[in-house]
């Protein structure tokens, strides 16, 4: 039974460590879930969740914009950093520049 406790506390229920099982999750299901298919938009360079509880280091001021940052690791940047937000329930920082369309009312099936 102990696999079902650390499997639920990689997936957010009944966690014991805070604020960073949001990250745990996220790193965790980034390697093997793809994007939800209703995301749309980009990203607007703002760095919220960049800057999410600990400011990730390869985090700087924009050399185009001053209200704007980048990654100095883009290319290589990790597959949660890639992939973010991959829900709509991820997606805890507003404003961002991704919408997630509600498959409900586009009709589509929610089976596929």
């Amino acid at each position: 039974m102990k696999s079902a406790s650390v499997h639920a506390r990689i997936m957010g229920k009944g966690t014991e460590h805070g604020p960073f099982d949001g990250k745990l999750k996220r790193f965790v299901t980034s390697l093997i879930l793809p994007i939800d298919r209703n995301r749309s938009g980009e990203c607007r360079r703002c760095g919220a969740c960049c800057k999410f509880l600990v400011e990730c280091p390869f985090l700087r001021p924009a050399r185009d914009d001053p209200n704007a940052y980048e990654c100095r690791a883009y290319l290589i940047r990790p597959l949660q950093c890639r992939k973010y937000p991959r829900t709509k329930t991820e997606q805890i920082h507003q404003p961002c520049g991704y919408l997630f369309a509600d498959p409900t009312e586009s009709g589509e099936d929610l089976d596929r």
